[in-house]
């Protein structure tokens, strides 16, 4: 089989979303051991979250399989060909692994918005497409910062402020 670009899109949003849904939120979501009234738990909405990024990568991985059928009856080549064919994608994949790892390390020391900005950032930068310079900013700042402000003040849910800006950005944070 010729795998193809939507099936290692499902392949990789599967494996990074089962990583948040069974490794990441149990770790660091801490749920007590009593909760008042109809109140969800913290780890609700990251699990939401989580679980629909899984069913969504599943089923990436699943309308992919076809496309995949039809491109190996056209096309048969060696592993030595195909590799040397997609370096380019070979290394983002590696370059997207180790940011993945970076901001899984680094949103506990820096904070939550300061990593999302920094690892959007990085995603738009390695899709090259630099037409919408002004979106990819906007999006990579504006986006962590909803993201941020709808959890904690709407859902009560705690992310990681980090511990290097944790004393000067509480004050700005709180309104």
């Amino acid at each position: 089989m010729n795998q193809n670009r939507d099936f290692y899109a499902g392949l990789v949003a599967t494996a990074f979303f089962a990583i948040v849904l069974f490794v990441l939120i149990p770790i660091y979501v801490k749920v007590p051991s009593f909760i008042p009234g109809f109140a969800p738990p913290p780890d609700m909405w990251p699990r939401v979250v989580a679980v629909i990024g899984f069913v969504m990568g599943i089923l990436a991985l699943v309308l992919a399989f076809p496309k995949m059928r039809d491109a190996s009856r056209h096309q048969l080549t060696g592993f030595g060909g195909s590799l040397n064919r997609h370096k380019v994608q070979i290394a983002r994949f590696v370059g997207l692994l180790v940011l993945f790892a970076a901001f899984v390390y680094g949103a506990p020391v820096i904070g939550f918005v300061p990593a999302t900005v920094v690892l959007l950032g990085v995603l738009f930068i390695m899709t090259g497409n630099f037409e919408r310079k002004f979106w990819m900013i906007a999006l990579s700042i504006i986006f962590p910062v909803l993201l941020y402000l709808l959890f904690t003040e709407v859902t009560h849910t705690p992310f990681p402020e980090g511990m290097l800006f944790s004393d000067s950005l509480s004050d700005l944070v709180t309104v």
